[in-house]
């Protein structure tokens, strides 16, 4: 496979940014209806829309957006390419050309970037190869907006696949190292970074593997992680060819090594559920020999059945022949696990140096409003400050949250409600809370310390001050880690 490099593809980005080939620009063009649907990977209405249209970013839209046959001279008048010099980008059929790989606009708020991969199976119609090449989608965009963004000397993604974490990684280490096992992921990501102007050291080998004996300071991975069966482990971008899901297991031990002190290593994952294993107890035994703090997030938890289907349908499996052996054949080799259902979410660990890391387990599958980064840094942030003083929250100016709001829920009448505080932002946290917490919360203005909101309270309450402090100091630590009070 040989995709344009150098002086081509700065051409080619030269000209992507002249024709406002972008995710506004694409939006414009189309209108919001079209657009919207090309998101969820349906081309009718955009194909509608750009019937009669030749502009060259129509051609272009087409081209690498639609998946449609467009005229040669149209695309190397698009592109400021010839055919020949696109190379593996696409194929000559006569006076016609059609695209090979996807090319999409992908934005942030900073970045304009253009990421190349595989078309889905949604757009060909047929199952996807075995070393298919996934772009942009709801797991990587998360990872993006989960991860923490300090300025640091090196960064690592593993399993790159596309290479976009890799590319935003660039915005804020002065060197990024990437590792795949797939050489087409290596050799798709090497143009897309080519093509985005990123600096990338890109390295052929499994997990770690490539950076044995180096040290990072920030560690992304969204990995193959679909705890799969023999007869399904045949796609690079979602299986390991490990059994379960020991390869999440693997991130998560073989990260320790390869973290500077204060390193951070965030994660996307799935976990067994089995028989008499609650979730927690599973992926703290990857955690727990580490020596790193941790914090897991479970999101989502999906029976057997509904794991397979996904997986297949991702596949396009479902259009095959063998869809109902497979699914069977899947079923049975969770069976055989004793899997009673499938975790998602995300780990973040990070090198604190201390004797006793700090190692936490949480459901929180509430729908969050990203990025949810700068919740992850206050939680380990918050939970430092806690562990060097622990009563000292008491003493310090706390102030309610921005995005804190109160709900009430109860029936029609009812004379005592039950109240919520809510975070509207982030990880969008919700809190039961009782008249005399609602009114210390009240009260925390960020002048004076928490305890004399406490006290105050305590003395309308008739509650005794050392049992109400004593009280407070959960309450507070937990509204602290999760963001209602700053």
């Amino acid at each position: 496979m040989r995709l344009p490099g150098g002086d081509l593809s700065t051409q080619l980005a030269d000209r992507l940014n002249a024709l406002d080939f972008t995710v506004e620009g694409v939006q414009h063009l189309l209108g919001p209806v079209p657009a919207a649907a090309l998101d969820r990977e349906e081309v009718v209405p955009a194909s509608r829309v750009l019937a009669r249209e030749r502009s060259p970013l129509a051609t272009i839209v087409k081209l690498f957006l639609l998946g449609e046959t467009v005229d040669a001279a149209d695309a190397e008048e698009a592109s400021g390419l010839s055919t020949g010099d696109l190379q593996d980008l696409v194929v000559t059929d006569g006076s016609q050309v059609r695209a090979l790989v996807e090319v999409a606009p992908y934005g942030t708020d900073q970045n304009d970037w253009w990421v190349a991969s595989d078309w889905s199976s949604r757009r060909t119609g047929r199952p996807t190869a075995a070393d298919h090449v996934l772009g942009v989608g709801g797991a990587s965009t998360m990872l993006a907006q989960c991860t923490v963004r300090p300025d640091v000397d090196r960064a690592l993604d593993v399993g790159t696949g596309c290479g976009v974490q890799a590319f935003h990684l660039a915005g804020h280490a002065r060197s990024v190292t990437a590792t795949d096992i797939s050489d087409r992921c290596l050799q798709l990501a090497a143009f897309n970074a080519s093509l985005n102007q990123i600096s990338v050291d890109l390295r052929h080998g499994n997990l770690f593997e490539p950076v044995s004996g180096e040290r990072f300071d920030l560690v992304v991975s969204n990995p193959p992680f679909v705890i799969g069966s023999p007869d399904t482990q045949r796609h690079d971008y979602r299986d390991s060819g490990l059994e379960g899901d020991a390869v999440c297991a693997a991130v998560v031990g073989g990260v320790a090594d390869r973290l500077n002190e204060g390193g951070w290593c965030q994660l996307l994952a799935n976990w067994e559920i089995t028989d008499g294993d609650d979730w927690a107890a599973h992926t703290r035994s990857w955690v727990a020999g580490t020596g790193l703090d941790a914090w897991v997030i479970q999101r989502d938890v999906q029976d057997p059945a509904s794991y397979v289907e996904t997986w297949l349908r991702d596949a396009g499996e479902q259009r095959s022949g063998v869809y109902r052996a497979a699914y069977d054949s899947w079923l049975s080799a969770l069976e055989h696990r004793g899997v009673l259902g499938v975790g998602f979410g995300l780990i973040t660990l990070r090198r604190g140096g201390r004797t006793t890391p700090h190692q936490h387990f949480q459901h929180a599958p509430q729908a969050w409003r990203q990025p949810v980064a700068a919740d992850v840094q206050r939680w380990f942030e918050a939970n430092d400050a806690i562990a060097a003083d622990p009563a000292g929250l008491l003493s310090r100016a706390l102030r309610v949250a921005p995005d804190v709001a109160i709900e009430q829920h109860g029936a029609v009448g009812d004379s005592e409600p039950m109240m919520l505080l809510t975070r509207m932002s982030g990880m969008a946290w919700r809190a039961p809370i009782d008249a005399f917490g609602m009114g210390v919360v009240g009260a925390l203005d960020g002048q004076r310390p928490a305890a004399e909101a406490v006290l105050a309270m305590a003395a309308e309450y008739d509650i005794r001050p050392e049992d109400a402090l004593a009280a407070s100091i959960p309450i507070l630590r937990q509204m602290a880690l999760e963001g209602f009070v700053l």
